[in-house]
């Protein structure tokens, strides 16, 4: 109970929890419209998207280091803040609020980690295709024979398939 007296002491806490969860709304948004970019394949959309994502994501890091510090003050830490044991007690906007930039965050990382593994494989596929139009080899690629034992790609070229 004394920790959650001293969340209730914190100056600008509803502020900055609001603000933290307008940011947090912004950049779910940005990742929706990444999303439709890749799904689109529209890598000029992706491009003008990239700067505004970078900045709510610097907003979002230096709004919560400032609600760290703002916390510190009082020996506590986002961890008490999220903590859904205290949050029982507090106003109900400001626990509404709390609960809402929990469930966004996850929602956020789950799209970001979507989104990240998306352009991998696109990246993937590009290099190989950029791989295979230039002539290049792909190094280092192991392939497996039927016995489940490493081989590499240059192997396979060597061997002939069969004799008529």
């Amino acid at each position: 109970m004394s920790s959650l007296k001293n969340i209730l002491q914190i100056e600008q806490l509803p502020s900055h929890i609001v603000q933290f969860l307008a940011l947090l709304e912004n950049f779910h948004n940005v990742l929706l419209s990444e999303t439709q970019a890749l799904k689109s394949n529209d890598s000029d959309q992706l491009s003008k998207i990239l700067p505004s994502k970078s900045q709510l994501s610097e907003d979002i890091a230096q709004l919560t280091k400032s609600l760290e510090s703002k916390l510190n003050t009082q020996h506590l830490t986002l961890a008490n803040l999220f903590d859904s044991t205290s949050s029982a007690s507090i106003p109900k906007p400001l626990q509404h609020n709390i609960e809402q930039i929990i469930t966004l965050s996850n929602q956020c990382h789950d799209l970001n980690q979507s989104n990240g593994i998306s352009i991998q494989i696109l990246s993937n596929l590009n290099q190989h295709t950029l791989n295979l139009v230039s002539g290049k080899e792909p190094s280092n690629v192991k392939l497996y024979s039927a016995k489940g034992e490493a081989k590499s790609s240059g192997q396979t070229a060597q061997k002939p398939l069969g004799k008529a």
